[in-house]
């Protein structure tokens, strides 16, 4: 039997309702919590197909009912902690309602509807039944349908468009427009596929910001993910201009919101250009899509933090797909990807990666994914009512990584030890990675388990998690007995931490504090554990 709530997220006042799969065999209960504490016990009788639990306060909750459980979260604005999935297939036999079971299954907020559009420079198309510009069908009712549904799951469906380019038989049209190399030739994405054009020339800015207001005056989608395809930096312009694409960007987005107030759209920072400059103006969400040179664990996380210092308010949304998928078994690559989660999740990001009715991206190209199959597919589940369980301790805007300045080389305040095990606050092969977050809520500690890896690509297959047993965590900023608990994606309800000594420093040099420590038993550790010190538990 499976738990699924009626929405991917949901909003103060909505009443939270769990469906079965299922007739429930016999009475139980229902168990809903809020971090550490019990906030609801429901009834739940022999028979159920489904069980509402009433209204809850803003933050987010996990749902247990015997051995299954599922998670939800009510916020203000599902862009608080944005989770991003994709659809492909827009065409009469696309199962909606399997699409949209699973986005309410993995508690997935958005989706991109890509490459539902006639063309680049046209969005809408002229009949019912369409080719997209790379010949993929697609049918406008198929797409006001899914539209519709995800909508009515609590998703926004999000229509794909990209922001600059024309097709190579409209040059003529958009001359002045046109993006040139020093040669004099245009900028183009394959030779008889694409010109790019200059996104805030005038003329050309009015026409895509029309075409969007037009997509959402005639279909039912909502938003946009406005899409760049990260070069170039600088270019001339057909009528001489001179071009600064991060300035073009800006431009594009404030134009973009002006036209269209209400509606909901993130521009793709491809390899963190520009994110510097378009996190903090008002768009929804803050997008990068990942390549090289940013290719380790490490890489994913130093994104994440500068995205967030420049748009404290915004989780970002790491958009890293796994290629891996289409070439090593299934499992290893499941395996990267929950790293891939341990790492964008512990740095207050979200991964893109889910989307259609079960499938994973592995390439830019989004027909080009991965049918998961059912063991991953529980897995994943189980981490994405992690992150929304949990989203308290992971996405508040007050997050501030204080990691190395807590923990390792000269600090004593966060000490993790692991016999035989190498203990870092950086991202490295063969040892635990440890990070340190203050928030509202306390003080968040993750552990990220790299110890039987060998590398730490994002895009590679990982061998399975070589579970750490008996380590500690000393902690200077708590009395012993008080209260600090440990939870996993594995082992999802707070474990309250045993007290099991103490620890003492010497002030050796200037460098030390000469600090004690309690020092607390740590559950086995698998991929990702967060160690939570409550608010009420710090002092000393």
């Amino acid at each position: 039997m499976t738990l699924l709530p009626s929405q991917a997220t949901y909003r103060p006042g909505d009443q939270v309702i769990v469906e079965f799969d299922a007739p429930v065999p016999s009475d139980t209960h229902a168990v809903v919590t809020h971090l550490a504490e019990v906030v609801a016990t429901v009834s739940v009788p022999a028979g159920s197909r489904e069980i509402d639990l009433g209204i809850f306060a803003h933050g987010g909750y996990g749902v247990t009912i015997d051995a299954l459980a599922t998670a939800f979260d009510v916020l203000d604005s599902r862009w608080e902690r944005p989770r991003y999935g994709f659809v492909v297939k827009l065409t009469s036999d696309a199962d909606v309602e399997a699409v949209t079971r699973f986005f309410r299954r993995m508690h997935l907020s958005a989706a991109q509807l890509y490459d539902w559009a006639y063309r680049h420079s046209q969005l809408l198309p002229p009949h019912r039944e369409y080719l997209d510009p790379l010949g993929q069908p697609r049918d406008l009712d198929v797409v006001n349908a899914m539209s519709s549904a995800l909508s009515r799951a609590g998703v926004t469906p999000m229509g794909y468009a990209a922001v600059y380019a024309i097709g190579h038989d409209e040059v003529r049209d958009w001359s002045e427009s046109v993006l040139l190399r020093a040669s004099g030739e245009p900028y183009r994405l394959g030779e008889e596929f694409l010109i790019l054009v200059d996104p805030a020339e005038p003329r050309w800015l009015a026409h895509l910001a029309e075409q969007l207001a037009a997509v959402v005056d005639g279909t039912a989608i909502e938003g946009f993910h406005l899409d760049q395809y990260g070069w170039p930096k600088f270019a001339m312009r057909g009528d001489g201009a001179r071009v600064d694409l991060a300035e073009s960007f800006t431009t594009m987005i404030g134009a973009v919101r002006d036209r269209l107030p209400h509606a909901p759209f993130m521009f793709n920072n491809v390899n963190d250009f520009p994110t510097y400059a378009t996190a903090p103006l008002a768009q929804d969400a803050t997008y990068i899509e990942v390549w090289e040179p940013h290719s380790t664990l490490g890489d994913l996380g130093a994104l994440a933090s500068a995205a967030r210092a420049a748009r404290p308010d915004h989780p970002p949304i790491l958009s890293a797909y796994l290629h891996c998928y289409e070439s090593a078994p299934e499992a290893a690559c499941t395996e990267a990807a929950k790293l891939v989660m341990a790492s964008a999740l512990s740095h207050g990001a979200t991964h893109l990666l889910l989307g259609e009715a079960g499938n994973a991206l592995t390439d830019p190209y989004y027909p080009n994914n991965h049918e998961l199959g059912s063991a991953s597919l529980d897995e994943f589940a189980a981490w994405c009512d992690f992150q929304v369980r949990y989203g308290d301790l992971l996405f508040d805007e007050r997050l501030a990584d204080v990691t190395e300045f807590f923990a390792g080389g000269i600090n004593e305040d966060v000490v993790l030890r692991a016999a035989g095990v190498e203990c870092s606050t950086k991202a490295m092969p063969g040892t635990l990675w440890l990070r340190v977050a203050r928030l509202p809520h306390g003080v968040a500690v993750h552990l990220i388990n790299l110890v039987a890896q060998d590398e730490i690509a994002w895009d590679s297959p990982k061998r399975e998690a070589a579970e750490v047993r008996d380590a500690t965590l000393s902690i200077s900023f708590v009395e012993p007995g008080s209260e600090v608990w440990a939870a996993s994606p594995e082992h999802p309800d707070l474990r309250r931490l045993e007290h099991v000594g103490t620890t003492s420093a010497e002030q050796a040099n200037s460098l030390s504090a000469g600090q004690s420590g309690v020092t607390f038993a740590l559950p086995p550790l698998g991929h990702w554990t967060v160690v939570w010190i409550p608010s009420a538990s710090i002092g000393v």
